[in-house]
Order: C-alpha cells, then structure tokens, then sequence
C-alpha cells in the first residue's frame, strides 16, 4: 500500500512537473515578446502580432486539448497528463452536471457524459488576456502598411473572438448573464475590426438577451434594438424583450409602440399578443381594443386557456357578465386544472349574489324578498365549487387566503339554511384568520 501511495505521488508531482514546464514556456514567450514591442521592436508589426499570439497561448492553456462535446473517456485520454482531484454532481438552472475538479478547471459534463462546458478557476495570469491580445492585435493591422501580416492577424482576432463567445456560452451556463453579455460583446468587438468587418447578428441578440437576464435593461435595450435594425428578432420573440426593457427604464411610451410594431411584424408571434393583452389590462385601457388582438391570439392557439381567461376579463371591464362568464367557463373547459379560469367562475358567482342581496335588501315584499334571499343563496352555493376547486389547485399561500374570505362568507350565510355548512363554514374562518 506505501509503496502505491508513493508512486501515485511521483506520478502527480509529474504531472504537474509537465504542466509546470509548460506554463512557464508559455509565460515567458509573452514576456519576451512584451519586452520586444516595448522596446526595438515597438513599430514592428510582426512582433505585435506575435505577442497577440502569446497571450493567446497563456490564456488557452489550462483547456488545451479539450472542446465541447468532448466525451468524459476521450477527455482522459486527451488529459492524460493531468490527474483530477474528485468529482461532484451539480445542478445549474435545472440541468444536471457532472463536475469533474482540476487544479486549474472544472469540466462540466451533461447527463449524456459529454463535455457541456467548462470554468477556469486558476488563469495563468489574473487581467483579461482577452483584450490584451486583441489590443495587440489591433496595434499590428494599425502599424501593417505592406499588409504582410493580413492574415495573421485576421486569424488571431478571430481566434479571439472564438474564445469569447466560448466563455460567453460557458458563463450563460452557469447562470452568471451579466459575464456572459460581457464576452459575447467582447467578441463583437472583434467581429467589427476592419479585418474581419462581419457582425452576426445573433450573436448581437445575444448580448443583449444575457443583459436582460441580468437586469441591465439599458445594455439589454442597446443591443436588442441594433440586432432588430440588422434583421434578427429571434421570431419577433426580441420585440417582447425590448418592450420589457422599455418597460422597467419607465418609457411606457415606448412599450406600446414596440409591440405594435412586432405585432405588424409577426402577428402570429404570441408573446407579443399577450404583452399588448396585458398592457391594455393594466393600463385599464379601452378593453375593445384588445379584443382584436385576443381573436387573433385565439385564432393561433386555440387551445390556450389564458387567452379566453383575457378575454373573459375584457368583458368584465364591458360590463357584459355574461359574455365574461361564457369566456372564464371556456378556459377551464379547455384545461380543467386552470386556477385563474375556476377563481374567476366562483367570483362571478358571488359578485352575482351580492348584488342580489342589494336587492333584497331594498325589496319591501315579503314574496319577492323570499325570492330574491333563495335566489342569492343559490348562487353562493354555485359560487362555492369552483372557489373549492381553486382552493385545492394552488399551494400559494397568499392566493389560498384570498379565496378562503370568500369561501368563509359564503359559508357563513349558507350554514344558517343548513347545519351541514357548519363546518365548513368553521375551516375557512380559521383559514382566512388575520384578513
């Protein structure tokens, strides 16, 4: 057993032995090449060129050998040089990865066992290399008059570019967007140098996409609205992110007039439809407006149960219940399980019953307050199933309390006319406790 663990010991010092010898090649051409420009050599194209090269080299090494897709046996094989220290199972935005640690890295493999993406956690050097390699890149076409270094430059600056967006995707991964939105504009910096002059629009989306899930409405806003101008909106799907943006910077005026223009655009895009429903449903606009727009969401998706719950709320603020009604019981028809559709029915219901009771209680015929009491009673009952059902479909604290007031008045006037809503009545009221 001593003599495995010592030699499993040699073999690590190695290892690393390797490594080490590596690095400190890799760090000391950059040095040089440092020193060079800084000196004789600083009107020299080729030798920015070179040192562009050389950070390039320190930055890759620690994932030298190693790509996407790789699988965790030919990993070993291509790292065979490196022994990791464990492995751990992860989960990252409700995917599943398997960690496998180095020294230097953590490679993320998917349920599939390959490489998904990776994370340095012990860079070389600690500045962004990145940029410093694309600076010295920029500094050599600026000094190339023959052009004789064109193509080497053009190929490192978009070896650059290709490291950026691989770190971008790598930081979107693990959920860190404001990183990621950085890389992918890092790597459009690269895209709009003079030797390559080719953004991809997508890659523009992007940037701003990751910006929006980190918040950063107003670099979301920039880079969402320039890959709109170049052509790309994901669909139409980029004109729901720019309205939000809009939104939350507080240019309402903006909202509006960019989902109109996604809808021109894309009017089968149904996110859209359903931004422009909501705006007009919390701007408490003219409900007629949206109907247009509720239609031809409809017309799309049939079968989508929110869009009749809209409509249904159009129709309230109408004042035709009826057609209200009609829309709510459709959306529960249509998924039985939707919680909005069913608290709607039963509020319907009750509201119905309340005003019934104002009635009655200006009704000074005995007969006709006799019916008008039975008849307002017969619509709690109505009002009670699907608060019930709605009740049971939500375990949202503050949503099951509202519908237990309900429920706790309903049945409060209902146990006078039968004991058997008694308890009912009693498991509400302790439900509903405080409001």
């Amino acid at each position: 057993m001593k003599k495995i663990l010592i030699f499993a010991l040699i073999l690590t010092v190695a290892q690393l032995g390797a490594q080490n010898k590596e690095a400190d090649a890799a760090l000391k051409a950059y040095e040089k090449s440092k020193a060079d420009v800084a000196g004789k050599k600083a009107l020299d194209a080729a030798s920015w060129v070179k040192l562009g090269n050389n950070i390039v080299s320190v930055y890759a090494l620690p994932t030298k050998n190693i790509w996407p897709g790789l699988s965790a046996l030919e990993a070993k094989v291509v790292l065979k040089d490196l022994r990791s220290s464990g492995s751990e199972s992860k989960t990252i935005n409700g995917e599943e990865y398997e960690v496998v640690h180095y020294a230097d890295k953590d490679l993320y493999y998917d349920a599939g066992g390959t490489l998904s993406f990776w994370v340095v956690t012990k860079p070389l050097m600690p500045h962004n290399l990145l940029i410093e390699a694309l600076e010295a890149y920029r500094k050599g076409y600026e000094l190339d008059a023959k052009g004789s270094q064109k193509k080497a430059i053009t190929e490192g600056i978009t070896n650059v570019q290709n490291h950026f967006i691989q770190d971008a995707m790598s930081a979107n991964s693990m959920g860190d967007y404001s990183l990621s939105s950085e890389n992918f504009g890092n790597s459009i910096l690269c895209s709009e140098h003079p030797s390559i002059n080719h953004v991809d629009s997508l890659v523009v989306f992007y940037t701003g996409l990751t910006a929006f899930y980190a918040k950063e409405h107003e670099r979301a806003l920039t880079y969402i609205r320039r890959s709109l101008d170049m052509g790309y909106s994901q669909d139409g799907a980029a004109y729901s992110f720019l309205a939000e943006c809009y939104n939350v910077l507080g240019q309402s005026e903006k909202v509006e007039e960019t989902l109109a223009e996604g809808f021109t655009k894309y009017p089968g895009n149904q996110g859209i439809l359903v931004s422009l429903i909501n705006l007009y449903m919390e701007n408490e606009d003219d409900p007629a407006k949206i109907m247009e727009y509720i239609h031809f969401a409809q017309e799309n998706e049939p079968n989508n149960e929110s869009l009749y719950y809209a409509e249904g709320n159009a129709w309230r603020k109408l004042n035709n219940n009826e057609k209200a009604f009609e829309c709510f019981e459709k959306s529960v028809t249509i998924n039985p399980n939707y919680l909005y559709g069913h608290i709607s029915i039963g509020t319907s219901f009750y509201d119905a019953a309340i005003e019934i009771q104002t009635l009655a209680s200006d009704e000074m015929d005995d007969k006709k307050y006799d019916a008008l009491v039975e008849e307002m009673d017969q619509l709690l009952i109505k009002a009670a199933k699907p608060l019930e059902a709605a009740f049971s479909l939500t375990d949202n604290a503050d949503i099951q309390g509202d519908i237990a007031v309900y429920l706790r008045n309903i049945y409060y006037r209902l146990q006078a006319k039968d004991e058997k809503y008694i308890p009912m009545h009693e498991k509400y009221r302790e439900l509903s406790q405080g409001r």
